[in-house]
């Protein structure tokens, strides 16, 4: 299953929105590699081109099982949306991942996590406000997952391993382009406490929309999501909050110290404009642990 998976995405040219709509239609994906070439143009967005490409697939299922194979000796692990050990949450998305790799850990089933995201050029005190409000969550045996970006990310997933907590970290490249490369060490600890988790292969490098792509599962795997510190023009914070409003995702915006002299509230704001809860250290953590479920 997983190297049908592993086809349709690397031989296909079929991202998790396309995959989608293939099995809206076929239901199954073995229905899809015994479709026949007019079944599969006859499906709007596709294209011609992809529909070809698609119904080859089955000729790369052999190179396919290998590269799945080759994995364990990358300390790679794998799980597509058809096992146990996917994260269900996920599902809830318009565009799940088919694949997901991993190294560490997958969150369980029954464990709390919310999402800290915000600024890359985070002030000292934002960073510090980060780290407590993570350690405090996982004091009260909530994960954290963040993105691993500089700034508020990392002191996200500094504050959950401080508290001997668990945080995953979702990439917006493969594990042999970790970026940024100053928060390698941080990446191994998150293996050793948690896990790095990543929807492309190995050897990909990071982009604009591959780090745009993670922020969707970034919130997507958590029950609630907290934003740290957040500048005005924090465009991928901004665009997560959104794209939480839209979903349902329960939002909340941490206020502490944003009206102090030098401090800019405007993306505090705009992301309550959005839907956001603002919330203080002192009386928030109850208030995110009270709302997972």
């Amino acid at each position: 299953m997983a190297a049908m998976v592993w086809a349709l995405r690397n031989y296909g040219n079929v991202g998790p929105r396309a995959f989608s709509v293939l099995m809206a239609h076929f239901r199954t994906i073995t229905a899809i590699f015994q479709a026949e070439l007019d079944e599969l143009n006859a499906i709007n967005g596709l294209g011609e081109k992809r529909s070809r490409k698609i119904y080859e697939c089955s000729k790369y299922l052999e190179e396919a099982e290998k590269f799945i194979a080759s994995l364990p000796d990358q300390h790679i692990q794998h799980s597509t949306i058809y096992e146990e050990s996917y994260p269900s949450i996920l599902m809830e998305l318009n565009d799940p991942p088919p694949m997901l790799f991993y190294r560490g850990r997958l969150p369980d089933k029954d464990e709390k996590r919310v999402a800290i995201i915000g600024s890359r050029n985070a002030s000292s005190e934002g960073i510090q406000n980060a780290v407590t409000l993570a350690s405090r969550l996982a004091e009260q045996s909530v994960s954290i997952v963040s993105g691993l970006a500089q700034g508020i990310d990392a002191a996200a997933h500094v504050g959950a391993l401080k508290a001997g907590g668990r945080s995953y970290a979702m990439l917006g490249s493969g594990f042999d382009h970790i970026s940024p490369k100053e928060n390698l060490p941080l990446a191994i600890e998150l293996v050793r406490n948690g896990g790095l988790i990543s929807e492309y292969p190995p050897d990909t490098r990071a982009s604009a929309s591959r780090l745009v792509s993670r922020n969707r599962l970034t919130t997507g795997l958590s029950q609630a999501v907290v934003v740290g510190e957040i500048l005005p023009d924090s465009t991928g914070t901004l665009d997560c909050a959104r794209f939480c409003n839209q979903i349902g995702k329960l939002t909340f915006v941490l206020i502490e110290g944003c009206d102090e002299a030098g401090r800019d509230s405007a993306g505090v704001e705009k992301v309550i404009a959005i839907g956001a809860i603002p919330i203080m250290l002192a009386d928030g953590i109850d208030m995110i642990v009270k709302s997972l479920v």
